[in-house]
């Protein structure tokens, strides 16, 4: 009797078989919490995905995607399937006249593609160096630095739907890409799965150097790759390396106030640092808590960056709980000092937002 082999079924079995129970996220998030997920799996590749997504739908299974994990804060055990995102590819598309698209899968290192980008002499996104995490996680936070921000350059997004595995395309300006915020934040978070960026770059273009100081750091007519090593300098700088130090990067966004508040804030405080926003001001998060007195302060295993108070660092705990109980004590003194609340930049899993999982492909084209 010839039986013929199912490719089709023994791939869907193979991925089955290589999900995980009960896995240390310890390693998958640069405050290296110990929290375990219930189950686990990585994603090598959208058909993978697929099947795994099938999988915990069969099973009502939630499902959390984590890139690599450098603006995340773990504080629990985080239940259902945790898919590690290793998408890969790049893929490059000129035009006519001086733009060029450039689709990336979800997986790639951030970094390494914004090095890659300059490598090829290609402007848009060179201030976003040494920023840590994937691709797929850029347009879920709208990642900025230096005065630019993914929005910028960001055309689309290509997405799976968690429930029914369709993967779809969504323009940019539908994502509600705000400061540090997206849609990918809040509303589509259990919804969605970034799978791809498709980013529109210049061949030729204008840098930004108003921002951070880069323009002192720079000759008169810097090029492409000088703005870039200018702004790993400053990082370098100034941030701990999370692969060293464990941290999430910057832990509060800066706070955006009216100018009526602003107006009040510099009349008792003349040397505040803040920017022009909008119809507003962006004060400096760093600035109030090193002037409230935290910076390099240490607390039950955690602390406050000596570098720059607004990085918030492990050293030896393997829960949340020291650090949660700083952020609180932060919060409330600037609050206390300044009269501003402070928000949180990295999102925390397990997570608690409510989400609407009747969105479909076509509600959204």
């Amino acid at each position: 009797m010839n039986m013929r082999l199912n490719t089709s079924d023994f791939f869907t079995q193979t991925v089955e078989d290589s999900i995980q129970k009960n896995m240390s996220l310890a390693a998958y998030n640069t405050f290296r919490f110990a929290y375990q997920a219930e189950y686990f799996a990585i994603a090598d590749s959208l058909e993978t995905l697929k099947v795994l997504l099938a999988w915990a739908n069969r099973l009502e299974h939630h499902v959390t995607m984590i890139g690599g994990g450098s603006n995340l804060l773990i504080s629990g055990d985080v239940p259902g399937l945790v898919i590690i995102n290793r998408l890969s590819g790049i893929n490059a598309r000129e035009h006519s006249g001086n733009l060029m698209s450039l689709t990336v899968a979800a997986g790639e290192n951030w970094h390494q593609l914004v090095e890659f980008v300059v490598t090829q002499g290609w402007f848009g996104i060179e201030n976003l160096a040494l920023i840590p995490g994937t691709v797929g996680a850029a347009p879920v936070q709208n990642i900025g630095a230096y005065g630019v921000e993914i929005k910028d350059v960001l055309a689309r997004v290509q997405v799976i739907n968690t429930v029914s595995g369709d993967v779809y395309w969504i323009n940019a300006r539908d994502c509600g890409l705000a400061y540090r915020d997206s849609y990918f934040k809040s509303k589509w978070q259990s919804v969605f799965i970034i799978t791809a960026v498709e980013l529109s770059l210049k061949k030729q273009g204008q840098l930004q150097l108003s921002y951070g100081g880069l323009s002192d750091r720079v000759q008169a007519q810097p090029s492409l790759k000088d703005v870039f090593n200018a702004v790993c300098q400053v990082r370098n700088e100034k941030l701990p390396d999370p692969t060293v130090l464990a941290n999430a990067g910057s832990f509060f966004k800066n706070p955006i106030v009216s100018q009526a508040k602003h107006s009040e804030l510099i009349a008792r405080f003349p040397s505040l640092v803040s920017f022009p926003f909008e119809q507003g001001f962006k004060l400096a998060a760093g600035w109030m808590i090193d002037q409230a007195g935290w910076k390099g302060k240490q607390f039950q295993g955690v602390g406050v960056y000596d570098k720059q108070a607004l990085v918030l660092v492990n050293y030896q705990e393997d829960t949340a709980d020291s650090l949660l109980a700083l952020e609180a004590q932060i919060k409330q003194s600037v609050l206390d000092l300044y009269g501003v609340e402070l928000e949180r930049e990295p999102v925390q899993l397990p997570s608690t937002i409510s989400v609407d999982h009747s969105m479909n492909a076509e509600s959204l084209r």
